[in-house]
């Protein structure tokens, strides 16, 4: 149905403006401190999305994509797909802006990496801390041998803890 309604007019023009979203945002990040592209030598221009590296502010802060899509939330912006199976990127991300984003929103999204750089070259435990701004912060992601402890629901959970 989204096809039949965009037409063939509409479907070059979303895909031309989703290929221009994906490499001004590319293009953009990889200046941010702490943020490479691998193989950008041979690879420049995208059509898709591209996986980025957070390995060199990994090395040089301690700070990597987890501590980073945590802090990102603080920010309200959504997080980045890090990786699947197998890793041949290390400390990957994905951002994905669809060719409904505008400039401003890619800019509003490059200037959160920036300052998220920033406070892991300056300050890394504000991002290796964070959330700060949600409800629940840093959840401890060994799940727990023990089934005794295991609470499956928000009623279970209650009686064991009364």
């Amino acid at each position: 149905a989204w096809i039949m309604t965009m037409g063939a007019e509409g479907l070059k023009e979303t895909s031309e403006v989703a290929v221009m979203n994906n490499n001004y945002l590319i293009q953009n990040l990889i200046r941010v401190r702490g943020i490479t592209l691998p193989w950008a030598e041979s690879h420049p221009w995208r059509l898709q999305e591209a996986r980025l590296s957070l390995e060199k502010m990994r090395e040089d802060t301690g700070v990597g994509i987890d501590d980073v899509n945590r802090r990102i939330v603080d920010f309200g912006v959504q997080k980045c797909f890090p990786s699947h199976e197998p890793l041949i990127v290390k400390e990957p991300f994905t951002p994905e802006p669809p060719e409904s984003t505008t400039k401003e929103d890619l800019d509003r999204f490059v200037q959160v990496f920036q300052q998220i750089s920033q406070e892991a070259y300056l300050n890394p435990e504000i991002v290796k801390k964070a959330p700060h701004n949600c409800a629940i912060s840093k959840i401890d992601p060994t799940p727990s041998r023990d089934p005794s402890k295991w609470a499956l629901t928000w009623r279970a959970y209650l009686k064991k803890h009364k």
